[in-house]
């Protein structure tokens, strides 16, 4: 890549066709927001470390969608598949999404996406079969890298090539996600952001999932990411039968943990900018959430509190499933068990943060927040 201009959108373009032998990128609608990503870092006065960072994203991004686009045009059927109910977990990052992901990922009647195939989508092979694959051996370690090289990062957020995976990782191919804002400060495209419409975005997703899970049609998607909150008008007009879960956490406690994250990851942004800009993005987040469950009234929506799934795991799957219609075999029960004996709180070790390190104070994120935090009894 010597002389690789990271901000060139055809040099991204030769690089990820060079990476794979493909060349169809599909669809051009991604190429507007690569086009503001480009602009707002050609802008920024913080080009020269921006940059590099956002050309290896940019390449694995568009590898993704060729491989996408390779899977669709050998198996064209596929896209008439149903994507029935999903299970979708939301709420604001940090108020417990995660684990509750993890858990209901051992129950088999789900499938859901382990990121080493979200990375690159396809057709996912049977369990046995995963780490003798290249592309899992290259997301494995490169996940290992990132954490070697970031302390605490793990602690914050754990990620593996095997465990269930946010949505946000294929709905990044089309360049209009958080994922931006979470990686790197570029207030023009936040802007832009704020004003798409990410319907596009969530039908390809579901494409993807049409793909990744061919093997599998008869078993229901289990599906998180924290900005659905964001999303979800969106997110209920691709998936209007989605069952959908939303935790709740005080944005006390959420704000200043994913800022929190978004500055050990990388580190790009200064300290004090990563508050404010999780504040913006996040008090916008719960208002457009409330606003889309108005306008979809008939949604499929239960709302659970972060302090009762962290007081009884178990407790809170169970009520999850009879809210759905769901069954708990004995099963998976004890696979939940035995996942929550091995995994405790602070498995990977303690995350201390505070809002003054961030930029921002507790008195402002209550103030932005007031009217989600009487609405759901978080105070």
């Amino acid at each position: 890549m010597s002389g690789f201009d990271p901000t060139d959108a055809d040099a991204l373009h030769e690089e990820a066709i060079a990476r794979t032998g493909r060349s169809d990128f599909g669809d051009d609608g991604y190429r507007e927001g690569l086009g503001v990503l480009i602009d707002a870092i050609r802008a920024s006065p913080r080009h020269d470390r921006i940059a590099p960072r956002f050309g290896a994203m940019a390449v694995n991004l568009l590898v993704g969608r060729l491989a996408s686009q390779a899977g669709w045009n050998a198996h064209p059927e596929l896209l008439d598949d149903p994507v029935p109910a999903p299970l979708i977990i939301t709420g604001l990052p940090r108020s417990g999404t995660t684990i509750l992901h993890f858990l209901m990922s051992v129950d088999p009647q789900f499938q859901w996406t382990p990121r080493w195939v979200g990375e690159a989508p396809l057709i996912r092979p049977p369990r046995e079969e995963w780490e003798s694959h290249p592309q899992y051996r290259q997301v494995h370690d490169r996940l290992e890298a990132t954490f070697a090289a970031n302390p605490g990062l793990r602690a914050a957020h754990d990620m593996g090539a095997a465990l269930a995976d946010e949505c946000i990782t294929v709905m990044s191919q089309s360049f209009m996600t958080n994922t931006f804002n979470s990686t790197l400060p570029l207030p023009d495209y936040r802007r832009w952001w704020y004003e798409a419409d990410e319907e596009p975005s969530y039908r390809r997703y579901k494409d993807n999932l049409r793909l990744m899970g061919a093997r599998a049609r008869d078993r229901t998607w289990l599906l998180k990411n924290p900005s659905h909150s964001y999303g979800m008008d969106a997110m209920l007009r691709v998936f209007p039968d989605a069952r959908v879960v939303v935790l709740h956490r005080n944005p006390v406690e959420t704000i200043a943990s994913g800022a929190s994250l978004i500055w050990r990851n990388g580190q790009l942004f200064e300290k004090a900018e990563t508050g404010p800009i999780r504040l913006d993005i996040f008090a916008r987040a719960v208002e457009r959430m409330r606003e889309a469950r108005e306008r979809h009234p008939g949604a499929a929506v239960l709302d659970v509190h972060y302090r009762d799934l962290i007081a009884d795991k178990l407790g809170t799957v169970r009520r999850i499933y009879r809210h759905f219609g769901l069954t708990l075999s004995a099963e998976a029960e004890a696979a939940m068990q035995a996942f929550i004996g091995d995994n405790p709180q602070g498995k990977h070790g303690r995350h201390d943060y505070s809002s003054g390190e961030f930029g921002i104070t507790d008195d402002q994120v209550r103030d932005r927040f007031a009217d989600y935090i009487a609405r759901h009894d978080l105070a």
